[in-house]
């Protein structure tokens, strides 16, 4: 079991290297070729990049980061995000000489040429991930599939397919997957399925949606 997870984890890792590589590098030649338009980063995951979401879901208070002293240190207030300060994506995004994305779910106007964060903090691979609490991996692309929608609607399909196409996807996720469980003080899964069985599920959930 330890050395599923540890592939698990390695491979949400890998992809999360990937995407800081790919951003580090459209960023460097957007420096240099300013008729390119901007790169657009769009954020999947759980609490390590959730910069809101569940703010506006009703969950728990385990699930938000809305109150002190969460943001004391760069927002000097709470943001939602599970920090004191900035998450990665922040850095990332600052980086690629972009706004910081904003959730999803934020209200008012939306506009999505920069991007969009959809992670929510005890998100899983699996729908049944503390399932009605938070926002698992799939409706987090159902809402991407809306973006998109939204940018073809705005800026034309070959245009929106080419920003699409040269945009950063950045993902950290699986680790509530393996936790949720425990949590609950429920194993329906883990007796449900062999563990070999149940490691394979989180990630070839995550693998359908990054293809």
């Amino acid at each position: 079991m330890l050395l599923e997870s540890l592939i698990s984890l390695l491979y949400v890792l890998l992809i999360f290297y990937i995407s800081y590589i790919n951003c580090l590098n459209l960023s460097h030649h957007h420096h240099h070729k300013h008729h390119h338009s901007p790169t657009s980063l769009f954020i999947f995951g759980d609490s390590y990049l959730d910069v809101g979401n569940n703010n506006y879901i009703n969950t728990s208070t385990l699930d938000k980061a809305n109150f002190w002293p969460y943001g004391v240190t760069y927002f000097h207030s709470p943001t939602g995000r599970f920090s004191d300060g900035r998450l990665i994506s922040d850095f990332i995004a600052e980086h690629a000489n972009l706004p910081l994305i904003h959730p999803y779910l934020q209200p008012g106007k939306r506009r999505f040429y920069d991007g969009v964060n959809f992670a929510s903090a005890g998100g899983g691979a699996l729908v049944e991930t503390f399932q009605g609490s938070v926002i698992d991996l799939h409706m987090q692309l159902k809402y991407y599939k809306k973006v998109k929608k939204w940018l073809k609607n705005e800026i034309g399909v070959m245009k929106a397919n080419r920003r699409l196409k040269r945009a950063v996807y950045l993902f950290s996720i699986g680790t509530n997957d393996y936790l949720s469980p425990f949590l609950k003080n429920s194993s329906i899964f883990l007796t449900s399925y062999p563990r070999y069985a149940y490691v394979s599920m989180v990630v070839n959930n995550i693998t359908s949606v990054v293809h």
